[in-house]
């Protein structure tokens, strides 16, 4: 705000050179933090799948039902972005740390819960019914794993801060030093070096819940150092505040209820669905998982960038200019997944083989990611609308259209296609799976393009009740919280 030499300002109507310019500066970083964040989990399957193909097979479902426990308290905190991002092109950006806070009191809550989820890991796993080996190191990774809970919902906090007011390269530099820590706790904590035991694959749990613990370290360093507490206030405001907790709660318990169903849905279809072809199936579909967050990881990276730059035009009334940004990041995404879809249909091969010596598992993964490449543009169109639809504050109905088209035509088809049509074999399924992502694709299009999204206020109650009127828009990346 004191050098207008480092701002960056747009009109209602800039060129696409200049929004793919302010795009890209947002998205790049955040791309490299969700590709940070996708390496996490890739570096510990990297290194369980060297236990054998049993490992490879129980390594994602636990990670993914560990993920499922989180949803809740990740995705209402993720709203924080929303709140930084809306008060920052208003003019108030003490709003935006004083939000942060609240996220502690969330994960220590979810602190208190761990113990308790522990407890019913056994019966959990040995209701799902996979068989017995895999079976003992889905419980061994969870009954570790699980005490990242509050962690990593006051990291996805403090990381949302930092995306709202469009400053992720603190992000970014927390997941990479993470992943280098991770990478050597695996190796380490899984195969007994340096003097460490022989954990297996609790040690990759071990490393992961370190991981988190690191990255804690580094934002909080940076979100209480001087030059954030004199732009947003940070050390200010850290009591718990009924008020804005139930604001993020509001906003972001939507958010929290579809990233839960979302990813519960994936785990049914992986680890039941898929299961019933055999753990050959099992595991390919647990690699072509993998394989797939090179596209959708990025891209919920640029989904980030965009649902910050629409919610700071929001805040600063341009309705105009958030429409753009809403747009144009459909264009980057689409791009960029257009591209790995054709490189899942003319390399899965070779990307099968790079994980995996089993012909069996090669094969059907080879047939997997042929799927993948046909919905890789309509899951841009998905995961950009919801973004853009995030960062104007519309929750609610983009959670209830995931609920419908995940459980309904995702799930439900699934089954059967399992039941009714069993000479498919796991190409039915999967079949199933690419009908719901262009269906939900062109659903959240629709939404975006109708424009109910223009009507939310976010902050009409506090202002009234404070009689507030607030300033004109901060600029994009000012220098003054560089």
């Amino acid at each position: 705000m004191h050098d207008s030499t480092h701002k960056i300002e747009l009109s209602d109507a800039p060129s696409f050179k200049q929004e793919l310019r302010l795009l890209l500066t947002l998205a790049i970083p955040t791309v490299g933090a969700k590709l940070s964040h996708m390496a996490l989990g890739f570096t510990d399957f990297v290194f369980v799948s060297k236990m054998g193909t049993e490992a490879t097979a129980a390594i994602s479902p636990a990670t993914i039902f560990c993920f499922i426990v989180l949803c809740m308290g990740m995705g209402c905190v993720t709203s924080i972005q929303t709140f930084a991002a809306q008060s920052l092109g208003r003019g108030e950006p003490h709003r935006a740390a004083a939000y942060v806070w609240q996220s502690f009191y969330v994960g220590f809550f979810f602190l208190l819960l761990t113990w308790p989820a522990i407890q019913l890991m056994r019966p959990f796993w040995t209701l799902v019914g996979h068989p017995e080996n895999v079976r003992e190191m889905e419980i061994a990774f969870c009954e570790i794993d699980l005490w990242s809970m509050g962690l990593a919902i006051i990291c996805v906090g403090l990381e949302s801060f930092f995306n709202g007011i469009q400053r992720p390269a603190v992000a970014l530099w927390s997941v990479a030093a993470a992943i280098l820590f991770n990478a050597l706790g695996d190796y380490a904590l899984i195969f007994g070096k340096w003097g460490f035991p022989a954990m297996g694959i609790r040690g990759s749990a071990l490393a992961t819940v370190l991981a988190w613990g690191v990255r804690i370290g580094i934002m909080l360093t940076a979100f209480l150092s001087l030059k954030y507490e004199a732009a947003f206030h940070t050390r200010r405001n850290w009591r718990l505040n009924f008020g804005r907790l139930w604001e993020i709660l509001r906003m972001g318990g939507p958010i929290g209820v579809q990233w839960f169903l979302d990813v519960t849905s994936w785990f049914v279809f992986i680890g039941l669905i898929m299961a019933k072809f055999g753990t050959e199936t099992l595991a390919a579909s647990n690699i072509a998982t993998q394989l797939m967050h090179m596209s959708f990881m990025p891209a919920i990276g640029i989904g980030t960038a965009v649902a910050s730059l629409v919610g700071h035009a929001i805040g600063a009334k341009k309705l105009a200019l958030a429409q753009r940004h809403g747009r144009d990041g459909m264009v980057v995404t689409m791009i960029y997944m257009g591209a790995i879809g054709l490189i899942y249909w003319l390399g899965r091969y070779r990307l099968m083989a790079w994980l995996s010596t089993d012909p069996v598992v090669i094969e059907i993964g080879a047939g997997i990611l042929l799927w993948a490449a046909v919905f890789q543009v309509f899951d841009a169109m998905g995961i950009n609308y919801i973004s853009a639809l995030r960062g104007a504050g519309d929750t609610k109905w983009p959670m209830l259209y995931v609920i419908f088209h995940c459980w309904i035509i995702f799930i439900g088809g699934g089954l059967l296609m399992v039941r009714f049509a069993p000479g498919l074999g796991y190409h039915g399924p999967w079949m199933i799976c690419t009908l719901y992502i262009i269906l939900l694709g062109l659903t959240l299009w629709v939404r975006w393009r109708r424009g109910e999204w223009q009507r939310i206020d976010l902050f009409k109650k506090n202002d009234e009740m404070a009689g507030m009127d607030h300033a004109p828009g901060v600029p994009l990346l000012s220098a003054d919280a560089e």
